[in-house]
């Protein structure tokens, strides 16, 4: 990676002439746009399901990566040497997690190596490659990834080089642009939708269902806007008593969905399931048993979870996920503009990235170079201690020029390697 690209391109680095390995950086994994299914179903879990699937990435040979799992993506990040075999074997690790054949698995996934892969990981970071552009969540939890693979021994230069310039990448993105609006302004937009339809939030009961990011967020807004009372509901059992333990909240079944729904006056779905889990059947049922107390319901589901049948329901109030964003903000022009600034942030970063690798690749490949050179003078003094000088000087050139000869010959004639090698020594001046 640290090579230029006159020398990546058709032939050897030369940092793989002196025994120097350079590293790829490499994503491979599932992401909310090409791969929901997979991602709900199979791949949603806890740090003990990202720190299983990076020990068996250490199992595998590899010894730089990290696993980003979150609702938007299940992820493996990593400085490889072989792009080619680490995509491979990563995919199958993935597939393994998943339950599924490669062959299934693989089509679902993708795989970015290099630039597009750094652009990628740093787009991440700074939230523009989540379900809802600018949300705060997904910074802390490339972090989090982050320490996970560095408590596992899992991190190294250049795995740690990518993450500082990332996280470096999104504070610039929120200082600088307005891209993380669009996410406040939603949840803002849900404290004043709670307060216009059921007034003071302090006695309002509300109910979560899912544990989204977005989901999270908006219930975090909506317990400082004076929400006390929580209820939960998901489909894993264990993700359904973390999400109620940290809102000292009572958590329910899936199956115990309409009977959650009878004391809630403010439901947050957050799910992400393939079917509407909410219909108008069972929000009817429930608001007969509230009395019509009315219902305020938010789907912030990419597909939704609420069924929009809903909105003929007397004393139901849907408002969906384009609704809340149609309310946050003001249009389209200023949603791409947002996204333009961070984008142009993105691509001064990743060039001032590239470039500072560069100059240490360079940097590093010289001082190679120098111990090389070094090593092959003092075994040829230790070998041949009474050598006259100018026999020792032949003999040392010839020693320090046979790789790149052999090297150069198996290279065609006027291909980068031999362009390469005329430029360094100043073969074609004068």
């Amino acid at each position: 990676m640290c090579a230029s690209p006159i020398w990546r391109r058709r032939s050897p680095p030369i940092g793989d002439l002196l025994g120097i390995a350079p590293r790829t950086f490499l994503v491979v994994g599932a992401e909310h746009k090409r791969a929901p299914v997979l991602l709900r179903d199979h791949l949603q879990g806890d740090e003990s399901d990202s720190l299983r699937l990076l020990l068996r990435c250490r199992e595998m040979g590899l010894d730089q990566a990290m696993v980003l799992a979150t609702c938007d993506r299940c992820e493996v990040w990593a400085a490889v040497s072989d792009t080619a075999r680490a995509a491979t074997d990563i995919t199958a690790l993935i597939a393994e997690a998943a339950g599924h054949e490669v062959a299934e698995v693989a089509p679902q996934l993708h795989v970015l190596s290099e630039d597009a892969a750094l652009r990628y990981v740093f787009g991440v970071a700074a939230s523009l490659e989540s379900q809802v552009i600018g949300e705060p969540q997904v910074l802390g939890q490339v972090k989090d990834a982050y320490r996970l693979a560095t408590r596992s021994g899992m991190s190294g230069s250049t795995l740690d080089g990518v993450l500082q310039a990332a996280l470096g990448t999104a504070k610039r993105v929120r200082s600088e642009t307005d891209i993380a609006a669009q996410s406040v302004s939603m949840a803002a937009c849900v404290v004043k939708l709670g307060r216009q339809v059921h007034g003071k939030l302090d006695k309002v009961a509300a109910l979560l269902v899912g544990d989204g990011d977005l989901g999270e967020l908006v219930a975090d807004q909506l317990t400082e806007a004076g929400v006390k009372r929580w209820a939960v509901v998901h489909q894993v059992a264990a993700r359904a008593r973390d999400a109620a333990a940290r809102r000292q909240a009572h958590a329910f079944t899936p199956e115990q969905l309409g009977e959650a729904l009878v004391d809630a006056d403010l439901v947050i779905a957050a799910l992400d399931s393939l079917n509407y889990i909410i219909n108008a059947p069972m929000v009817e049922a429930a608001l007969k048993k509230r009395r019509r107390r009315p219902i305020l319901l938010l789907d912030l589901a990419v597909p939704g979870d609420i069924d929009p049948a809903i909105d003929k329901v007397d004393d139901a109030f849907r408002y969906g996920f384009d609704d809340l964003e149609r309310l946050a903000m003001s249009g389209r022009k200023e949603r791409a503009e947002a996204q333009a600034a961070a984008y142009a942030v993105i691509d001064s970063e990743l060039a001032q990235y590239r470039r500072a690798q560069e100059e240490r690749g360079a940097a590093d490949t010289v001082s190679a170079l120098r111990a090389h050179f070094d090593a092959e003078r003092a075994a040829l003094l230790a070998d041949n201690p009474q050598m006259d000088g100018a026999e020792l000087t032949r003999r040392l050139v010839a020693r320090l020029l046979h790789r790149p000869t052999l090297a150069l010959k198996q290279n065609q004639p006027d291909t980068s390697l031999d362009a390469a090698a005329r430029r360094l020594f100043g073969l074609d001046e004068g």
